[in-house]
């Protein structure tokens, strides 16, 4: 019996992004198609191809993928939100969820000096950054535009002048600061700039990221806050719609979008805005010892400031007493820990400045309304949702 040709189907992308590749060649395997990576490997489309099926990043020369696009003649997915003039179904990132994430990232924080940096604004990065000024303009802010391509003038483009302009500008915005970078490489340019410009990171410069790849993540002494892309729910939706056209199934009317899969807080985000210097020097402290046993008068001391003087700072910069802001810094770790391992309460209590589970029952009662337990249940289900 003459055995039956698996389906074709091109990756048609010239990104070497591991995440999203494997993801895509482990949905492509299940349905059992012959998954070409020519494009990966060479940079360029391949030539004479004929197949079934072609998911895209739309990558590469854009005029050049559009002919091929329209020579091959079989159902096409894209993921990438850019270019929205090829009219090709789409699995992409929501990029307007992911500016709202980080606006209330900051905003919990009490940022109220707001920038968004890119050299080169694309279609997908203006989603993210509209959506992000959105959220911060409700909340009584404003956005500074750190767009390269857009304020460069007659500079010439060039790694050398895109840094002295991002320092000078960084250098003259007012501080504390809270940077997104969608880009995924941009958020390790904001860290160089202020290191080289001696900007404390986070204290004075906050930065967030975007996709969390290891190779950005890991290339910069100070850890980056990212926001998460789930890559394997996106590769799956592609290579389930990629199936379905490629059975006959009619093109869906509109984008598919895929949320993030969450933030994850690092040394780039992990601190209070805080505008009076003796806050900030106090806040910093108490991020730094939280797990050991500090109080106020701790921060007092390191603060240089009498302890009526600091409640007051405290009050008039954040609304909150130096005793509420240390006992919400440990909560927040105790969340992340209840939300992201399985360690025992024990173990949570004093990895978390809390002592012992009856202190940190207590805290946790009075801040969100129910237990440590329940919280962690309640971040599970949320999580397998």
């Amino acid at each position: 019996m003459k055995q039956s040709q698996p389906k074709r189907v091109l990756y048609a992308s010239h990104w070497w992004l591991e995440e999203m590749m494997g993801a895509v060649a482990h949905y492509a395997a299940g349905y059992g198609w012959h998954l070409n990576y020519q494009m990966c490997l060479t940079g360029d489309l391949p030539e004479e191809w004929r197949g079934d099926g072609i998911i895209t990043t739309f990558s590469g020369d854009i005029d050049k993928m559009k002919r091929f696009l329209d020579a091959a003649d079989c159902p096409a997915v894209s993921l990438n939100t850019n270019y929205p003039e090829i009219d090709i179904p789409r699995v992409d990132i929501d990029m307007e969820a992911i500016g709202r994430l980080a606006a209330a990232h900051f905003l919990e924080r009490g940022f109220q000096s707001f920038a968004v940096y890119t050299p080169h604004s694309w279609y997908a990065t203006e989603l993210g950054h509209a959506a992000f000024e959105q959220s911060v303009t409700e909340a009584g802010h404003t956005v500074h535009r750190l767009i390269w391509q857009e304020q460069r003038g007659r500079t010439r483009d060039s790694w050398l002048n895109r840094s002295r302009w991002l320092r000078r500008r960084l250098r003259g915005l007012p501080k504390p600061l809270a940077v997104l970078a969608v880009e995924v490489e941009c958020p390790v340019e904001v860290i160089e700039s202020c290191m080289a410009e001696s900007l404390a990171i986070p204290d004075e410069v906050a930065v967030l990221g975007v996709l969390d790849m290891p190779v950005f993540r890991e290339n910069t002494a100070i850890p980056l806050s990212n926001i998460l892309v789930d890559f394997d729910t996106q590769a799956r939706a592609a290579c389930d719609l990629l199936h379905r056209m490629m059975e006959g199934e009619p093109a869906p009317a509109g984008p598919i979008r895929i949320p993030p899969a969450g933030l994850v807080t690092r040394r780039s985000t992990d601190t209070i805005a805080a505008t009076t210097p003796q806050v900030a020097k106090a806040i910093r402290f108490m991020l730094d010892h939280y797990a050991e046993p500090i109080g106020v008068p701790d921060a007092v001391r390191v603060s240089g400031m009498s302890r009526t003087g600091l409640y007051n700072a405290f009050e008039s910069d954040l609304g909150a007493s130096p005793g509420a802001i240390l006992t919400r810094i440990r909560i927040d770790k105790a969340k992340r820990m209840l939300r992201d391992t399985n360690e025992k309460m024990w173990s949570v209590s004093e990895a978390c400045g809390f002592g012992d589970p009856v202190n940190l029952y207590r805290h946790f009662k009075d801040s969100l309304g129910l237990s440590p337990s329940a919280y962690r249940k309640q971040s599970t289900q949320q999580q397998a949702s």
